[in-house]
């Protein structure tokens, strides 16, 4: 197999503690058909000297040093200069579990997407497991099935682009966007799925995903958080519109604006405005939020969570001062527990 069947590309930023992990992961393999680019997102402690140390050892190797622009920039830097038939994602404070390369590249069809399954632990302990139901290619008139079986509860298989394969020349132009630093990941994979003609699962845990116990608390709550919603929903919503285009027979891609887009992030935002004070509730943000919801011809106000009924009757009511006054009240009585 030639040495650059998958272009693996590595993010890096300030990961010198975990940064050899995740290439020793890499070179623990049982297959040698890859190249890996690791790209330095203008990291300030000794993270360059660890990818130079790596990029001078092997000629598999590659390292982009760059000034800081986020992942989604070192992404597509790594994916402008990828030379192998497929691109694979790693994060620096991840691994690959043994024979994940083989397991991936087993059975290859030219399928233009290959997702494998991932065990998640936090410090080090194992706390679950994802992967596809069974082993199988799909094309044409079966892409339906594929989204059937692999769109899951909160899109668990289909949030982040690690543990799969994609086809460099399907990829194309498509790039992560720069302006995101929440779902872009997700983003990507959706777009690219909305192009892309043939998939192949492997019901195999070939990804270690890392949470660390810092991490866990992440700011869903903050203001900062709410930008990054704002701007990364028309375009969710966009994408889908297309997937959905694409596969009008598909039940649970017709489901993922009702289920996911507003389920999982509308209400996310209207649970924030009811708990939490925030700048950003105001008419505007409140009505662009409704605006959403109107479009979602399956929403109910038992169509979602139970605990999802007070926002969905305000938005029922069809008065964005009210749900202002009603959201300020609310945020101001819960800020008294979560001070």
């Amino acid at each position: 197999m030639d040495k650059n069947k998958i272009s693996i590309i590595i993010p890096v930023y300030n990961a010198e503690d975990y940064l050899d992990r995740c290439i020793g992961s890499i070179l623990d393999q049982n297959c040698s058909s890859y190249e890996v680019i690791l790209v330095d997102d203008g990291s300030t402690d000794s993270s360059p000297l660890i990818c130079d140390r790596y990029s001078s050892s092997s000629p598999r190797f590659r390292t982009v040093h760059k000034t800081n622009g986020g992942v989604s920039s070192a992404r597509n830097a790594g994916l402008d200069i990828a030379e192998g038939e497929y691109i694979m994602f790693v994060d620096s404070d991840d691994a690959l579990l043994p024979g994940a390369l083989a397991s991936m590249t087993e059975n290859d069809n030219g399928e233009d997407l290959v997702i494998g399954g991932y065990t998640a632990y936090v410090s080090g302990v194992p706390v679950k497991d994802v992967r596809p139901m069974r082993a199988m290619s799909f094309s044409g008139n079966c892409m339906p099935d594929f989204f059937e079986e692999n769109i899951r509860r909160n899109c668990e298989m289909l949030d982040a682009p690690w543990a799969k394969l994609f086809r460099r020349k399907a990829i194309g132009s498509l790039r992560f966007c720069r302006e995101l630093n929440y779902a872009e990941d997700k983003l990507f994979l959706f777009s690219f799925m909305a192009s892309c003609s043939s998939a192949r699962t492997c019901p195999l845990p070939v990804y270690a995903y890392h949470l660390r116990a810092g991490s866990l608390g992440s700011d869903v709550y903050s203001d900062r958080h709410l930008m990054q919603l704002r701007r990364f929903l028309p375009l969710y919503s966009d994408v889908l519109g297309k997937l959905s285009a694409k596969y009008p027979s598909c039940v649970k891609v017709g489901m993922l604006y009702h289920k996911d887009l507003v389920g999982r992030y509308v209400c996310r935002i209207l649970g924030i405005f009811a708990s939490r004070r925030s700048h950003l509730l105001n008419k505007d943000y409140i009505a662009w939020t409704y605006s959403l919801m109107d479009a979602d011809g399956r929403l109910g106000v038992f169509s979602l969570r139970p605990g999802q009924i007070f926002n969905i009757l305000l938005y029922k009511a069809g008065n964005v001062d009210l749900s202002l006054r009603v959201y300020r009240l609310t945020s101001r009585i819960c800020s008294i527990f979560h001070a």
